[in-house]
């Protein structure tokens, strides 16, 4: 049935897909259908379908897996984090989620060039391959830029950070692609600096040089925020493009 137009629509489809999963109507590692399949199920926009996604994914309740699509994830998922129910593509919410990544994306980009093996790098290197190829694509290579910044968050070395990391995964994907919707409708002839943001990122980190893969970082959450008009007062006059 279609979803009714008084009630947040976001809400009302993350309560009948949660519901869905924990009624059992949606088992285990079951598939859900696509992005496009659920905006015409439920009668509402892809923006919608895609803030609803990103809760199922922050209560744990369903998984992307790279290439393959979206699961219902396995019983026992750790659900004691939360947000709570602010709207993703909110631009308060996504400037918090932005301040949050840079108090640990930077570090881990550190930690990472000191500790990465030759097994992390290639890993991070084809997630550039596939975010350069996916560029132009439905998900405008947003799901392989998350699974870079996954990659390096495994290459940190700290559980911790990787585990958080793979927490904030929903929110993450919500803040890339705003993003990257947001530059290709401003400004589309940045897709290729955002390109050579990762690339200074995935250098620093090869090179073992901590310094220089902390700057890059910053440079590229600093910009990503720029992009999306977030920056005010000293961090405007301070945005690194």
């Amino acid at each position: 049935m279609k979803i009714g137009r008084p009630a947040p629509l976001a809400d009302q489809v993350y309560g009948a897909l949660a519901g869905d999963v924990l009624e059992g109507r949606l088992v285990a590692g079951a598939r859900l259908p696509t992005e496009a399949e659920l905006a015409v199920r439920f009668g509402v926009s892809r923006t919608v379908i895609r803030e609803a996604m990103a809760r199922l994914r922050n209560d744990g309740l369903v998984q992307s897996r790279q290439g393959a699509g979206v699961f219902v994830a396995e019983r026992g998922a750790d659900r004691t984090f939360r947000f709570g129910g602010e709207a993703v593509v909110n631009a308060g919410h996504i400037r918090e989620i932005f301040e949050l990544r840079l108090g640990i994306e930077v570090e881990a980009a550190a930690l990472a060039a000191r500790r990465r093996t030759p097994t992390d790098v290639q890993v991070m290197s084809r997630a550039l391959l596939e975010m350069k190829a996916t560029a132009e694509g439905p998900d405008l290579g947003v799901a392989a830029d998350a699974a870079f910044h996954r990659a390096l968050a495994l290459a940190s070395g700290n559980s911790k950070i990787a585990a958080f990391q793979k927490y904030l995964a929903g929110f993450l994907e919500e803040g890339i692609f705003a993003a990257r919707e947001h530059t290709r409708r401003t400004h589309p002839g940045m897709a290729g600096e955002v390109m050579d943001e990762h690339v200074a990122i995935l250098q620093a980190v090869k090179a073992e040089d901590g310094e220089a893969a902390r700057g890059a970082m910053r440079a590229h959450l600093v910009n990503a925020q720029g992009r999306l008009g977030l920056l005010e007062g000293e961090a405007r006059r301070g945005y690194l493009r």
